[in-house]
């Protein structure tokens, strides 16, 4: 068998062009760049090796911009390629992610203008990206002449209006036969620490092959399958969090889940704002959804995976979230599937299990449907494989794995508050951070939180004790407690104006809610106790909190080292029940390290 292999390889790379010295083969319908070793074996300009994971690149100290170019990868035909990256891009840094593929149809091919082509196409973006940024993934064509007469280019890449996948495709029933990357990554010089790139990969495919299902490769080393698997993996419903985007954001509630599987505690609000490409106007962007991940120092990529695969990662201990199209009835428009929520052209679901079904003679797999109406109902469902296999959208994963040591710490700015009571107004609290600093937001901060990037956002807040009932199985989160979108909001004057009487009949009760303060633009804002003495406007708070040490985390010195997802500080020395002690460990206790 491993003869066999080898000859069909063999005949593989005759088959394919000669790059030089350089050229790597990649491996099935993957390519990863993590270790310091993949890294070393590209070309940097101002960048540097750091030890951050197994290995990352770090914007050298005093430069301003950084480019790192990878080998060429010689690869399987293909017409269609999706991108990751992971990341650590604090306040004013930002990488941007190219591509360029190989066409071996237009190698040596001279054009009306007599130019002889190499078969390159151009340098395709996937758009600048920070969690502090405007980004977009924008509609970009390579701008080479065709064949065909075609003013398309070669190849494509933009945010599908309603998809937002981002993937790389060859036009005109091409196919590529390599790949390059070339990762830029930049700072403005207000940050305080340097951009660091951990992570760069390629999933890709060829749409032409009949068969192409079936060429979909392992994306790790293989390990033993297991008989059954079901993870605890949190269930958190998209439909019960803001009203203003509860219906839209099963991706940024799916990488929610996948983080928050690996011992994070993060809210989906806080990936939905993050993960929000500006290019399309969504949170379906794949390579945007990964980067996310990455950002909070997981290593996450998207895949084009097979059943084996995904068997393979839940047999691992990693749940997987897949693209899917469905109908909830027979004779529906997309697939039928049993046991689904609702019917939908474009979804996000997270698989936590599987197992065989003897009866029904196939695998069956538990999964973790956002689109439930609650957290309840949302795990466990249960997908037949031969349903899920047509349901499955282009064969889209996303992965997510351990966190890397040293990453992630640039998500962010978490910050600490407390609320005072303003004098003169009811039910009226100043939002003050940890050294004084009075928020105060502008009247529409939650209009469009998401689309109007900057000074807007969402608030929220839960009580202690009020938690929704999940599944037998199920680990709890903090995205599990009901949570309120319409009991705090922004007084005239910028302060938060609760609903009348609420903080002071909860206080009585010793159960002060928890608010949240989500800014769009990289910022969180998190109030877990209430401060009994009245705050006049204009007064000056800094020596209130002159004692306080204010950690800091993501470039701001404002902000806290821990998110805002585990402040537990309650009013009259009351700690809030529940608050996520795992998030704690997984902040400061020991990480994995790939």
């Amino acid at each position: 068998m491993k003869h066999s292999v080898a000859v069909i390889l063999a005949l593989a790379m005759l088959a394919l062009p000669v790059f030089g010295k350089g050229a790597v083969m990649a491996e099935g319908n993957f390519i990863k760049i993590t270790t310091a070793t993949d890294f070393a074996s590209g070309t940097c300009t101002s960048l540097e090796p750091v030890q951050v994971g197994d290995g990352a690149l770090r914007l050298a100290q005093g430069s301003t911009e950084g480019v790192y170019i990878s080998d060429v990868y010689q690869t399987q035909p293909w017409n269609d390629l999706v991108a990751s990256w992971n990341a650590d891009t604090p306040r004013g840094t930002k990488v941007e992610v190219f591509g360029r593929a190989y066409l071996p149809e237009y190698d040596g091919w001279t054009d009306a203008s007599g130019v002889t082509h190499d078969g390159w196409t151009d340098w395709i973006t996937w758009g600048a990206w920070s969690p502090y940024i405007e980004r977009g993934c924008p509609n970009v064509a390579d701008t080479h002449p065709t064949k065909s007469g075609s003013e398309k280019g070669w190849a494509y890449a933009y945010s599908y209006t309603g998809y937002g996948d981002s993937s790389l495709n060859v036009n005109d029933g091409l196919t590529a036969t390599a790949f390059q990357f070339k990762a830029v990554i930049s700072a403005d010089g207000t940050q305080n620490v340097q951009p660091v790139l951990r992570l760069l990969s390629a999933s890709f495919k060829n749409t032409n092959d009949a068969d192409w299902q079936s060429k979909c490769s392992l994306a790790e080393p293989p390990v033993a399958e297991k008989e059954s698997v079901l993870l605890d993996t949190p269930a958190i419903s998209q439909m019960k969090r803001s009203p203003e985007y509860a219906n839209v954001i099963c991706s940024a509630t799916c990488i929610a889940m996948l983080m928050n599987g690996q011992g994070a505690d993060v809210l989906p609000e806080d990936v939905t704002l993050l993960n929000f490409d500006y290019g399309f106007g969504g949170n379906g962007n794949w390579s945007f959804s990964t980067a996310a991940a990455g950002a909070y120092g997981f290593e996450s990529y998207v895949h084009y995976a097979d059943f084996a695969g995904l068997r393979q990662e839940l047999s691992r201990g990693y749940g997987v979230s897949l693209s899917v199209k469905y109908s909830k009835t027979e004779g529906g428009k997309y697939p039928y599937l049993i046991n689904a929520p609702t019917n939908t052209g474009g979804h996000l679901i997270t698989i936590v299990g599987y197992y065989y079904n003897t009866e029904l003679g196939e695998y069956v797999y538990y999964s973790n449907d956002p689109a439930s109406d609650d957290d309840l109902a949302v795990g466990h469902r249960e997908y037949r494989e031969s349903q899920l296999d047509k349901a499955w959208y282009r064969r889209a994963a996303y992965f997510v794995h351990d966190r890397e040591d040293g990453a992630g710490e640039s998500a962010r700015e978490y910050h600490e508050a407390t609320l005072w009571p303003v004098q003169g107004k009811t039910d009226v609290y100043a939002l003050v951070t940890i050294d004084g600093t009075v928020l105060t937001l502008p009247q529409n901060f939650t209009e469009k939180p998401r689309a109007a990037f900057g000074g807007h956002g969402t608030l929220a807040m839960f009580v202690p004790g009020e938690e929704t009932p999940l599944a037998d199985g199920v680990r709890r989160v903090t995205a599990n407690h009901v949570f309120y979108y319409d009991r705090v909001t922004v007084s005239e004057d910028g302060y938060l104006q609760f609903r009348e009487g609420m903080v002071s009949e909860l206080l009585a009760a010793g159960t002060p809610p928890t608010v949240y303060v989500i800014f769009n633009d990289g910022s969180m804002y998190t109030a877990a106790s209430f401060e009994p003495n009245e705050y006049v406007p204009g007064m000056d708070l800094s020596e209130h909190y002159a004692d306080t040490e204010a950690p800091v985390i993501g470039g701001s010195p404002k902000s806290s080292s821990l998110p805002a997802k585990i402040l537990a500080v309650a009013a009259a020395g009351a700690v809030i029940a529940a608050t996520s002690a795992a998030a704690l460990l997984f902040l400061r206790g020991k990480r994995k390290k790939r």
